[in-house]
This record gives structure tokens, C-alpha cells and sequence, in this order.
């Protein structure tokens, strides 16, 4: 790259920096169509298209730098990012898959990326919980726990699917693990009064929704299940 460009490139940056996307834009397409073989400045004008909102762009740009430099673990991240910002989760997981086989190839794999592609699994099984296809919500799930084992809204989500797929004993398992690291836990001891509840254990499930509703007795979910065991109790 030229000088001339390079000053260019760099006010670009400057400019992305402070906030100019618009200015920054018009210079990184002037970069780009002086030296278009480089996937750094095909990276950072997919950045400031995603900034401004331009997710298309932002994506063609991505790919495009991952094109000419297939092992630039940052544009497959930033492409996965602007897929899950679509909803796009299954393409996002590729690209974060992709990202971490060149980090751990690298450097070993970041507790970053593991977040985001755990983040990834999470939201795929939730579109498969929505489309109640349990199953699948569940082996998403799962990927997402085994790459964040301390988030415990994770460790939930799969106990509720395993709850639907009525496997009560791993649902139990995954509660009890969540109310090891946080006791006041109250989504989760009352979805294992559910979980109670769906085996006729209906003592031990009154017993999690009292224990709630003593921490919580405004709690709406706790409340309900009690009425639910009221009217089964007296039907």
C-alpha cells in the first residue's frame, strides 16, 4: 500500500473511531477500490457498514475478507456477530466454528469466543424450543453448556427442554448444580417444582413454590403453580 493510501486508511480508522461512520465509510471505499486484495480494510468497512446499520454490506465485506485471508479469525468472528444480530444462528455458528478451529490452532480458544458461540447454540435452541422440537433445542443446548459451564441461565434452558422431554432425573440434576452456586435461584427451584410436580411428587413441588413465594411473595410463577396443585388437591 502506497503512502497516500495508507494515509487515507488511516484517517478512515480515525474517523470510525471517533464516531464518523458515514465519513468513514466514503474513505474505506476509496481504500478499497485502490487496493482491493486487502482483507484488513474489506474487515474494517464491514465494521462501520455494521455500525450504520447496513447488515448486508457488512456481511459481503466480511466474506470477502475471509476470502483473501481465509485464516482471519476476526472477520469470521464479526460475520458471526452481524448473523446473530439477523437471527441468522445456524450461519453464525459456522462462522464462530470456524473461529475457534483457527484459535485453538493458534493460540488455544478464548473464553470470549467461548462465550459467543455458547451465546449462538443458546439462541438456535431457542428457535427450536419456540418450534417445540425439543430434541433439537436439547443437543443445542447442551453445546452451549459444555462451552459455558458457569452460565446458569443455560444450564436452565436445558433443564426445562429436558423437563418437556419429561427425563426428569437430568432436569433434576441441573437444578440442583444451579442451586449449588446460587440458592436464591427462584426460576430454578420453580421449575423443579415442576419438575416435581410432573412425577406426582406434589409435596416436594408445594414445598419449592413456598420456598419462592418466602423469598419472593409477589412471585407470579410460584403463585399459579400453587393454584394448579390447589385444584388438582381438591378436583
Amino acid at each position: 500500500m502506497d503512502q497516500e493510501t495508507k494515509r487515507l486508511y488511516a484517517d478512515a480508522l480515525r474517523l470510525y473511531e471517533e464516531g464518523k461512520i458515514k465519513e468513514s465509510t466514503e474513505v474505506l471505499k476509496q481504500v478499497v477500490g485502490i487496493y482491493p486484495q486487502y482483507p484488513d480494510v474489506h474487515n474494517a468497512l464491514g465494521l462501520v457498514y455494521s455500525l450504520a446499520g447496513n447488515r448486508v454490506e457488512a456481511i459481503n465485506c466480511f466474506k470477502k475478507a475471509t476470502e483473501l485471508n481465509p485464516d482471519y479469525i476476526e472477520a469470521y468472528v464479526n460475520l458471526a456477530i452481524v448473523y446473530n444480530e439477523q437471527c441468522e444462528f445456524e450461519e453464525a455458528i459456522k462462522s464462530f466454528e470456524t473461529a475457534a478451529s483457527l484459535e485453538t490452532k493458534e493460540k488455544g480458544f478464548s473464553p470470549k469466543l467461548k462465550a459467543e458461540l455458547a451465546h449462538s447454540y443458546s439462541q438456535l435452541g431457542d428457535t427450536y424450543y419456540e418450534l417445540q422440537d425439543y430434541e433439537k433445542a436439547r443437543e443445542e443446548y447442551e453445546k452451549a453448556a459444555s462451552l459455558a459451564p458457569t452460565f446458569l441461565d443455560i444450564k436452565l434452558k436445558l433443564a426445562k427442554t429436558n423437563l418437556q422431554l419429561n427425563r426428569y432425573q437430568d432436569a433434576e440434576k441441573l437444578i440442583f448444580a444451579i442451586l449449588e452456586i446460587n440458592t436464591d435461584y427462584l426460576e430454578a427451584k420453580s421449575t423443579l417444582g415442576l419438575c416435581y410436580y410432573r412425577q406426582q411428587r406434589f409435596a416436594d413441588a408445594k414445598k419449592e413454590w413456598q420456598d419462592v413465594l418466602v423469598i419472593d411473595p409477589l412471585n407470579i410463577k410460584a403463585r399459579s403453580y400453587l393454584n394448579m396443585l390447589k385444584e388438582k388437591e381438591h378436583g
